[in-house]
């Protein structure tokens, strides 16, 4: 009966940090270390690799050597992320193509609070974060020229998967918020949306394989950057965050009721501070949870 417990805590915690990915500017790592999961999830996925998958498949190899890999945690976990997702998308959906202004004010605010909550104290004393001024004139340059809004071609969708799904892991970097700056993330919501119609659950596949892929490639190699140039490494992150605000700037007066006009702005300027205000919560309620 505790396995089966077990499972349904795991499920139901995969459930909230897929809640939380779908938004831009909230961490799916940032959830996972509010629930005491992250160090787990790191030590599960750092196991998966070629040779650990061939032994487990095979059931060949010396098995002292291979790691075993905890299968129910990670399915469990990653079902509930699917099912979160999969849920919020319709709603999502509706805001973007409803309400632009006002659901950008509000992932506006989510993202300035993790820029902020990034940046540790007196960082301009810090030589090492002159590294955010490239971040943030190159993701300036991208967001005012809209270069990234390329065709939903099956490679650009993999290769947003393989990008996204390395932000999502990291604390205060959200995988969401690199699928709107490549210009990916209304097309994915509307897919997950319809999952059943047309051929979306090909570029769903499609999708999950750039994630798998960026998962057992690229996570090694930010391992490395985060162990190695972590100072610079962040550095650059948080520029681009702060370069990327520009493309979703919520006052844009073309998307905003004119008939309502001041009461629009003054409900986009609400949920920019609603959203600032949970942006600050969220990595609190986790520092307390870890001093806990």
């Amino acid at each position: 009966m505790n396995k089966y417990k077990n499972k349904f805590a795991t499920f139901l915690k995969g459930f909230a940090m897929g809640t939380i990915d779908i938004i831009p500017g909230i961490s799916g790592g940032t959830m996972a270390l509010i629930l005491g999961i992250y160090e787990k999830i790191i030590l599960e996925l750092k196991k998966i690799n070629f040779k650990n998958l061939k032994n487990l498949l095979l059931k060949k190899g010396d098995k002292e050597k291979t790691e075993k890999i905890d299968l129910n945690f990670l399915v469990c976990l990653f079902l509930g992320i699917i099912m979160a997702i999969v849920s919020l998308a319709k709603l999502i959906h509706y805001l973007l193509q409803n309400h632009p202004s006002q659901i950008y004010g509000f992932f506006f605010g989510l993202i300035l609070s993790s820029i902020f909550l990034l940046l540790p104290k007196k960082f301009y004393k810090n030589k090492n974060y002159l590294f955010l001024i490239p971040g943030f004139i190159i993701a300036w340059l991208i967001s005012s020229s809209g270069s990234l809004n390329s065709p939903n071609t099956y490679f650009n969708i993999f290769l947003s998967g393989f990008l996204a799904i390395c932000a999502m892991i990291l604390p205060g970097i959200s995988g969401s918020f690199i699928l709107l700056m490549l210009g990916k993330y209304e097309f994915m919501i509307s897919i997950l949306k319809n999952p059943f119609a047309h051929n979306n659950l090909f570029y769903i596949a499609i999708f999950v394989f750039g994630c798998l892929l960026g998962l057992l490639s690229f996570v090694k190699l930010l391992g490395f950057l985060f162990k190695k140039y972590k100072e610079q490494s962040l550095a650059v992150l948080i520029g681009f965050m702060a370069g990327a605000l520009k493309k979703i700037w919520p006052f844009n007066q073309e998307a905003i009721d004119e008939k309502n006009f001041s009461i629009n702005i003054a409900l986009i300027i609400l949920l920019i501070i609603l959203g600032t205000t949970l942006g600050v919560l969220i990595p609190r309620i986790a520092k307390t949870k870890n001093r806990g």
